[in-house]
């Protein structure tokens, strides 16, 4: 076996056992090489396994931590991120709201006129003050003409409850602009999840709403699919 995926497992058997507690500060990089008469390089990229595994996380200059467990998340059923992550401690905020001139591809799966305008959101969900959340959010002007003038309250619980979920989901390297965000290096891996809210209306499908989420790695685990709908998406009528 391999020296990295030895520690690995000695640090994960500290975890699994109750010894190193969720949350709990783990001993400076330099102390645990020592501990592991091991080098840095070695160690981190037993730390880079168990990060990607969901069972530790990086705080920015602040070192790495057991991760608690991580919350139950059904992509299909969430409306509004501040009403669905409070039962877990979390906190929504958002970060930005506009009105811009839709995009190419939003125009084109909104079925939006030219040079049509959208709402679009920003915000970002953390949970015991750690950012675990960063989504953008992008709504049809006419099934959400008032969403903005709440400002910091506005909410989406008024998404049309007859509207069909689909969503997928990814892993990706985030770029430097969002790992800021979430206070992670750029590159650090992230749980990526887009969702797009269809209605039927007679002339046909017509989407209103499109969700993109990312996620750090311990933060969520994906519930109320299949394994396939997990990868390649799922398309759900919400309860």
């Amino acid at each position: 076996m391999m020296q990295f995926m030895a520690i690995r497992q000695q640090l994960l058997a500290q975890i699994d056992r109750g010894l190193l507690a969720p949350d709990k500060k783990l001993p400076g990089e330099r102390q645990l090489a020592d501990t592991f008469s091991t080098t840095r390089v070695t160690l981190r990229e037993a730390l880079a396994v168990l990060e990607a595994e969901g069972r530790i996380y990086r705080r920015e200059r602040r070192g790495w931590f057991v991760a608690p467990t991580p919350c139950a998340y059904d992509p299909s059923q969430l409306v509004d991120w501040q009403h669905d992550f409070s039962q877990h401690g979390g906190q929504f905020a958002w970060l930005a709201q506009k009105t811009p001139m839709a995009s190419a591809a939003v125009s084109d799966q909104m079925q939006l006129p030219p040079f049509a305008q959208v709402f679009e959101g920003e915000g970002l969900i953390q949970i015991a003050q750690l950012p675990v959340g960063f989504v953008r959010t992008f709504l049809h002007p006419d099934y959400f003409p008032s969403v903005w003038q709440t400002g910091d309250q506005a909410t989406l619980l008024n998404t049309p409850a007859n509207a069909d979920v689909s969503w997928s989901s990814t892993w990706e390297a985030l770029d430097s602009e969002r790992a800021s965000v979430l206070a992670v290096p750029a590159g650090t891996p992230v749980l990526t999840v887009t969702r797009a809210w269809r209605i039927q209306p007679a002339q046909g499908s017509q989407t209103i709403r499109i969700d993109t989420e990312w996620w750090r790695q311990h933060a969520v685990t994906l519930c109320g699919g299949s394994a396939r709908d997990a990868q390649t998406g799922s398309v759900k009528k919400r309860e």
